[in-house]
């Protein structure tokens, strides 16, 4: 590849070495490059103007180059099996929620230039309305919009004094480049794995005390161990849990 670099500036009068390599260290880090941001702008023309050379750079270690005119953007993508990227489940579905919302505007013309507008607040909305769980904090959603800015996929606009926690996101047209095929079919799908495994830790944490119970009773009518009086049996727990019920139904 130092070959092909040195064959590329040599026909290159505006730029050095460094600069190639500048611009793919950058294009490496951030994962899309966009006309439109002044700190990409020139790394970004470089790159669309040597297109061939960084696509093949990018495709021998791995990755493929997306370049994108009509949009003004470029970008690369890891192949194979590192193209999933690891995400924790609400990174997960607000990136799902994020493609709904771009497909929704695309729906109703409201797409300029390939990105759409839109708010933390209709992020959150939606998120709850798809999923039905517990939106993340002010503190967690900074965190993972600030994951999807940097990687591209995002920008976030300055929020109105009147309404600060309410912050303008822009949604770059990345999102189809991130979340392909069925997006909403993964919403629903990471739901019910979820809800599935909670499902199975409550059964479980609820199976246990009983089956302990249900042993020591068992054993009692053998006439193996007497019932140890500080351990409920089951008529004592199931008591004690619908008393506590009532209580807390009464306060």
């Amino acid at each position: 590849m130092l070959g092909d670099l040195q064959k590329v500036v040599s026909r290159n009068e505006q730029h050095q070495a460094d600069d190639f390599i500048r611009a793919a260290n950058l294009l490496l880090t951030s994962q899309f490059l966009y006309a439109d941001r002044p700190v990409h702008r020139e790394h970004y023309f470089l790159i669309s103007h040597n297109v061939e050379y960084f696509r093949n750079l990018f495709e021998a270690i791995g990755w493929s180059f997306i370049y994108q005119p009509d949009e003004a953007y470029l970008g690369i993508l890891p192949r194979g099996e590192e193209r999933v990227m690891r995400l924790r489940l609400d990174e997960s579905l607000l990136l799902l929620c994020l493609r709904q919302i771009y497909e929704a505007k695309l729906e109703s013309f409201e797409v300029e230039d390939g990105k759409a507008f839109s708010s933390s607040d209709d992020l959150l909305r939606l998120y709850d309305t798809l999923t039905g769980k517990e939106i993340p904090n002010e503190t967690r959603l900074k965190e993972i919009l600030s994951l999807f800015t940097r990687h591209g996929i995002i920008e976030r606009g300055k929020s109105d004094e009147t309404d600060p926690k309410n912050v303008p996101i822009r949604i770059n047209p990345t999102i189809r480049q991130v979340v392909v095929e069925d997006y909403i079919g993964q919403l629903e799908a990471l739901c019910d794995i979820d809800n599935r495994e909670q499902s199975d830790e409550y059964v479980e944490d609820e199976a246990e005390p009983n089956r302990r119970a249900e042993d020591k009773v068992a054993d009692a009518e053998e006439g193996d161990t007497p019932p140890d009086p500080e351990q409920p049996t089951v008529e004592t727990l199931n008591e004690e849990e619908t008393t506590g019920e009532r209580s807390n139904e009464t306060a």
